[in-house]
């Protein structure tokens, strides 16, 4: 039974509208990896057996042909509103909050036959402090920022798919550590309604998958649809149904290469140089001078908007760690004008960022520095994923490396605004390519 833990959600699906297994079976299988594992990882947060139980009878009222997620089980992160589990957002503030309604994208899951087997641990409001979820392939070092708890469930076969947060590196992170696909699609895609917010310009919904080839599926059944989302509908909805045969990629030392461990860049030039040049056309891309401004524009904009959104909370001191303590110190520290400013700045360079891709179809870069640090709240090296959420842009961070201690390290692949379905299709020719090599 247990080996049915190890498929990914096509194959898991694939099996249960074929009548091979059913529903509860699957549910029932990580139950099992969950009880057997968790009470050392602390990947979730919440599971109720009764409420698992109520959606498993009704998604077998429905016809498994129209509901392209019947019987998957899916974990959520604890800053998604769910109607029949609390909502705790990491924090002592909100212990046992229920919202009584689901956020947009948990009612598109169930409407599409998924059932949410429970609520994944994040940090404390989904921002940086976390001292609970323990990475899978050291117990020691850090599993990632705030979806780590969705990362380590993902990692570990204790659910097939699981959603995350980011608005700075909190998928992709969690992903590169814990060695699995963090997806983190263009903003807006996915919709925020009923999901905790901490910063306007910057928070972006996704998910963590098992495979490369689960991502459009669940990107399929969570995003929005129609013509009401004008870019959804003109570049999302519309995108030509037959894939690319070949993608031009660019290669992008970020503004924080440096930092990057010696081992690692190594790691990164000999899978750039195993790329099949038939299906893949690589050259190096020089970042622009002003990329290396972004972090501190970042930083302004995500301190500013977190002392504003939670400012009841910080007057709760004792009840907030030291550590989200001093981001809303410097956000008040921060003026109207200078927030702002912050937010034009933003808007600029993210459309000029477009520009990257005038020659290019996806750029490749490293997701983190080096492996997870040691310490379960120590700061991590600064890599690019913030520069790229700032953005708005799609990004994929795909399970390709190990560093010198044999953990995980990923490869970035990123595209332009609304062109998710050619990432994606990369991403999936990328680990075809892999596969093979392996």
């Amino acid at each position: 039974m247990n080996s049915l833990t190890h498929y990914d959600a096509t194959k898991l699906i694939s099996l249960m509208k074929n009548k091979e297994v059913s529903p509860l079976e699957v549910c029932e299988a990580f139950l099992k990896e969950i009880a057997k594992k968790d009470e050392q990882l602390h990947a979730w947060e919440y599971i109720d057996k009764t409420a698992i139980e109520r959606q498993i009878n009704k998604i077998n009222t429905l016809d498994a042909n129209t509901h392209p997620l019947w019987g998957l089980p899916i974990g959520i992160k604890d800053n998604y509103n769910t109607f029949d589990m609390p909502t705790q957002m990491g924090s002592p503030i909100w212990k046992d909050f229920t919202p009584g309604n689901d956020s947009r994208v948990v009612h598109y899951l169930r409407r599409n036959g998924a059932i949410i087997l429970g609520k994944t641990t994040t940090a404390e409001f989904a921002v940086h402090y976390q001292d609970k979820t323990r990475n899978p392939h050291d117990l020691t070092r850090s599993p990632g920022t705030s979806s780590s708890g969705s990362a380590v469930a993902v990692a570990t076969d204790m659910v097939p798919v699981a959603f995350g947060s980011q608005t700075a590196g909190s998928i992709s992170r969690p992903a590169s550590y814990c060695g699995v696909y963090g997806y983190k699609p263009t903003f807006g895609v996915l919709a925020r309604v009923g999901v905790l917010k901490t910063t306007d310009t910057l928070d972006t919904l996704g998910f963590l998958t098992k495979s490369a080839r689960d991502l459009k599926l669940i990107l399929d059944a969570s995003r929005v649809h129609g013509r009401n989302y004008e870019y959804v509908h003109k570049y999302l909805d519309n995108h030509p149904k037959t894939p690319k045969k070949s993608f031009k990629i660019g290669i992008i030392k970020h503004p924080k290469w440096h930092l990057v461990d010696s081992f690692v860049k190594e790691a990164f030039e000999i899978f750039i140089q195993k790329l099949d040049s038939k299906f893949l056309h690589v050259q190096e891309v020089k970042p622009p001078k002003e990329m290396e401004r972004v972090h501190d524009i970042h930083g302004v904009i995500y301190d500013k908007t977190l002392s504003y959104y939670f400012r009841e909370e910080f007057k709760q001191g004792t009840l907030i760690s030291p550590i989200f303590h001093d981001i809303m110190t410097s956000g008040n520290k921060i003026t109207l004008e200078q927030y702002k400013q912050a937010l034009l700045e933003q808007t600029r360079l993210s459309l000029e960022a477009e520009e990257y891709f005038k020659d290019f179809d996806v750029l490749l870069t490293l997701t983190t520095a080096d492996e997870a640090p040691i310490g379960l709240t120590t700061p991590d090296i600064p890599d690019s994923n913030l520069i790229w959420t700032f953005y708005g842009m799609p990004t994929v961070s795909m399970p390709a490396l190990k560093g010198k201690n044999g953990l995980p390290i990923g490869v970035l692949a990123i595209a332009k605004k609304y062109d998710d379905y050619t990432l994606l299709e990369c991403v999936e020719k990328i680990q075809k390519e892999n596969d093979e090599t392996i």
